[in-house]
């Protein structure tokens, strides 16, 4: 059981998870066009995750999960540039508001967990994981059964595979909750 619940955390990392969000948006928003979802995951996972993946092989981070929290600071901040740079290419692009959310709402979740882990070891994995199942769930309500075996899966993965304890997978998901409804909130007072 344990080698499965390390598998699912590597197969279902926020990197992926991310990354499949963001370029599945013009299915999910037909005024989102492919190569703006291109240029949005470049810049809000691609690079960022290019640059861990460096940081890893000079051994400046422990491990591609960065499960060591003050290794996080950093790739933090970095993810944040790029994300910032990303929306700057989007808006030279003229990119319609629903891309700026998609992004921003990534923005926002990687600012919330970035201040929380100042103090405490949040799970990632079900911050993106569960904050994106929200938003399948919202474009496709049948899907919520499926979702909360998704969010089930990914937090016995992360508490199996010894990364995360209960609260900090809980919170996690807490967070993802905040952000979801924070972003609404924000795109509708923004409409």
């Amino acid at each position: 059981m344990f080698q499965a619940a390390v598998a699912a955390s590597h197969i279902l990392t926020p990197v992926v998870v991310a990354t499949f969000y963001i370029v599945t948006s013009p299915l999910r928003n037909a005024s989102v066009s492919w190569s703006q979802a291109a240029v949005a995951a470049l810049f809000t996972t691609i690079i960022p995750w290019g640059m861990l993946l460096s940081a890893r092989l000079r051994g400046v981070v422990s491990d591609l999960h960065v499960t060591q929290r003050q290794q996080r600071h950093w790739l933090y901040a970095v993810t944040a540039g790029s994300i910032i740079a990303g929306l700057l290419v989007l808006r030279l692009m003229n990119s319609g508001g629903a891309i700026y959310s998609e992004v921003g709402s990534i923005l926002l979740g990687l600012a919330v967990v970035a201040l929380i882990n100042i103090w405490w070891k949040v799970s990632v994995h079900l911050a993106v994981g569960t904050f994106v199942a929200l938003q399948f769930g919202d474009a496709i309500p049948e899907l919520y059964p499926l979702i909360i075996c998704f969010i089930a899966l990914l937090s016995w993965a992360r508490i199996k595979s010894n990364e995360h304890t209960a609260s900090q997978v809980c919170g996690g998901v807490f967070v993802a909750v905040l952000v979801y409804y924070g972003s609404m909130a924000i795109a509708g007072g923004l409409s």
